[in-house]
């Protein structure tokens, strides 16, 4: 579902993912409140964004920033790269990494006219 008209359905769908995605890790925060001996396993990864409009990135940003357990802390707009403090890296920044990635490939497909085909990147 690529044409322009199926515009409205792509954001309502992007729209309620991230809403859940919003309640999958207000729960994992919530967990590791309540439950004496759970510590969190943090990280900072660095995301090498699409090239975004400043429209997207600014969304893109404020999406992970409100995320209950992610925090954009640097972001480079000229190298398009973001830095994430993320509660649950676990020594796992790959994984990390490719979820704020799909994160951003499901903005994208939600927000603009014509999204962008699949591509593949190399994460770094």
């Amino acid at each position: 579902m690529t044409s322009p008209w199926s515009l409205p359905v792509r954001f309502v769908g992007f729209v309620a993912w991230f809403a859940w995605q919003v309640v999958v890790t207000s729960a994992k925060v919530s967990a590791l409140i309540l439950t004496p001996g759970r510590t969190p396993q943090p990280g900072i990864v660095r995301v090498e964004l699409d090239d975004l409009s400043e429209s997207e990135l600014t969304l893109l940003v404020a999406l992970i920033t409100i995320t209950p357990d992610t925090l954009v802390i640097a972001l480079n707009r000229d190298a398009r790269t973001m830095y994430v403090h993320g509660m649950f890296v676990a020594g796992d920044a790959d994984s990390f990494r490719a979820g704020l990635l799909d994160t951003e490939r499901r903005l994208l497909r939600g927000v603009r006219r014509r999204p962008p085909g699949a591509t593949e990147r190399s994460a770094s």
